[in-house]
This record gives structure tokens, C-alpha cells and sequence, in this order.
């Protein structure tokens, strides 16, 4: 058999300074020195006699030979994944660590049911992760997503947590009253010059910021976020008033809610597993573990 001028491991390092155009970048994303990093390229170029990469003042270029180089590789890294991820099914036990990726209010709400699942998977451990950034479930940096939106494209599979109502909410330290009953929405949110604290463009996409766009449109908030936590905190620091999940709100101790759910402003929540892996025993309990959970009303409500 022809031995190979590279190794698997200077492949996976070349493919990730491809997509970074960093040594450094690329070191971060695989938990390795930079030098590590530089060492393997250099060793794959001795093995291929070809240099890969191009210094360039806004980083690194790949040269003719790592374009082509990276036209072969990826569907091989991807085949890899592949065999990684249906080499999970071998497992018969529900045992393992279970990676969770989810939005910041996703495991706010989900934080007071952990015991539950411990107690009922006491083999599995659970590692949950918060953020807004989406982790990616081919290459394993999760194994479960849960998010307010569903995924556009790949093998991924999709099932309907919850539908989240949202609601304005203010600090409990706020002199601006609660909606009086008898009084209409949009009469109450234009009589006064409201303090609102709003997203920020990039996030623009969020259902709630697409409804204060819509709603409000002469209104500019007062603080603009990037982070749903941070919502929460200028909130209780009483900097303005703004719309959570109503679930968020009135499960925080030091918020009010000033209005009713508001009509038509409703977000749903997923859980997305890639689909090599929806029937892994260790992920399909937590799974429906998820599922049972946020079924129940006071999950949610």
C-alpha cells in the first residue's frame, strides 16, 4: 500500500485555516497552538511540495494547489462526519454526554427542569450550552439546537417545542402603570413616550424587534441590545421598558408585566437534531425528555 504524504490530522487543520483565513482563528476553533497550527500546514506542504497558503495584509490567501486541495478534502472531512456521527447508533444504553446549544431564554426556561432529567437519565450528562450563535450539528460542536428558528437546509431534523407569547414588561421599580384592562393596546403604547429598550440592526431579524418596527415605527428605542439577557438587565435596572417571552417575564422576580400577550406576537421554539443522529438512544431520551417538558403548561406559561 502507497503511503500517504499527509495525515488525517494536518487535513483537518489545513480545512480550518481554509475556512478562517487564520492560524490563529483556526487554532481557537480546534483548541490547539498556533504554532500547532503552523506546524501541521508546513508539514502537509512538505508532504504535497506545494505551498497552500499566501500572507496577504488582509490575511491568508489559499494558492491554486490548497483551492484544489480544498475541493477534495471537505467532502472527505464531510464523509468523515458521516461515519462518526451512525457510529453513535452502535450504542444500545442511553449513556454518554449529550451536547445542548440553545438561546439564552431557551435555557433560562429550561434551567428549572435539569433535576427532572437527571433524575430520570441519571447515565447521561448533560452539557448545555448558551448563546446565540448557532452551533453546527454536522460537525458535532453540538448534538442538540434548540432556537427560535427553524434551519433553512441540511440533513437536519425539526420538531415544534412551543409557541412563546411575548409581552411588555417593565421594572418593578417603574412608575409606568400596567395596561388598564378596558383600554386599547395601541391607544395605551402611543399616549405617553415610552422608554423602550430595543434590539440592535444585526439582530433585526428577531420576531419581537420585527414587531416594534412594524407597531411602532416612529419610535427609536432608548437602548439598543444584542444579548436577550441583557434585555432582562436593563429591564430591572429600570432603563426602559421592552417585550420578552411572557414565560421570561413573569417568571422574573423583579419585573411587571404592563401588558397582556400581545396579539399575533408569538415565537415558535425548535429542537433540531442532525438526522444521523435523531435516533441515537443517549440523545432520542433527552430528546423526548425536551419534548415532555415543554409540553407542560407551566414550562411555558
Amino acid at each position: 500500500m502507497l503511503k500517504s504524504p499527509y495525515d488525517w490530522d494536518d487535513i483537518r487543520v489545513f480545512l480550518s485555516v481554509y475556512e478562517m483565513r487564520s492560524f490563529s482563528a483556526a487554532a481557537r476553533e480546534l483548541g490547539i497552538s498556533q504554532p500547532t497550527v503552523g506546524r501541521r500546514i508546513k508539514s502537509l506542504e512538505d508532504g504535497l511540495k506545494s505551498r497552500l497558503f499566501e500572507r496577504l495584509s488582509e490575511g491568508l490567501s489559499p494558492t491554486e494547489a490548497g483551492v484544489m486541495l480544498a475541493s477534495k478534502a471537505f467532502p472527505m472531512a464531510e464523509a468523515a462526519e458521516t461515519l462518526n456521527r451512525q457510529s453513535t447508533l452502535l450504542a444500545a444504553d442511553s449513556v454518554g454526554t449529550v451536547r445542548v446549544s440553545m438561546n439564552e431564554q431557551a435555557g433560562m426556561l429550561l434551567s428549572k427542569h435539569v433535576h427532572q432529567i437527571r433524575k430520570v437519565l441519571p447515565g447521561i450528562e448533560l452539557e448545555l450550552i448558551t448563546t446565540h450563535v448557532e452551533a453546527s450539528l454536522s460537525r458535532r460542536e453540538a448534538d442538540l439546537l434548540i432556537r427560535f428558528c427553524k434551519p433553512k437546509q441540511g440533513n437536519l431534523y425539526t420538531q415544534k417545542l412551543a409557541e412563546m407569547p411575548f409581552a411588555v414588561f417593565a421594572s418593578k421599580k417603574s412608575d409606568i402603570d400596567p395596561l388598564p384592562q378596558e383600554e386599547d393596546l395601541g391607544a395605551w403604547l402611543w399616549q405617553k413616550d415610552l422608554p423602550w429598550v430595543g434590539w440592535d440592526e444585526e439582530h433585526s431579524y428577531q420576531p419581537d424587534a420585527a414587531w416594534m418596527r412594524s407597531t411602532l415605527k416612529m419610535v427609536t428605542p432608548v437602548i439598543r441590545i444584542n444579548h436577550a439577557m441583557m434585555m432582562q438587565a436593563m429591564l430591572r435596572e429600570n432603563l426602559g421598558i421592552g417585550l420578552l417571552p411572557s414565560a421570561a417575564g413573569d417568571h422574573d422576580a423583579e419585573l411587571k408585566r404592563l401588558t397582556p400577550d400581545i396579539p399575533g406576537l408569538v415565537s415558535n421554539l425548535y429542537l433540531i437534531v442532525h438526522g444521523d443522529l435523531r435516533f441515537v438512544p443517549a440523545i432520542r431520551s433527552v430528546m423526548n425528555e425536551f419534548l415532555k417538558i415543554f409540553k407542560t403548561a407551566q414550562a411555558i406559561h
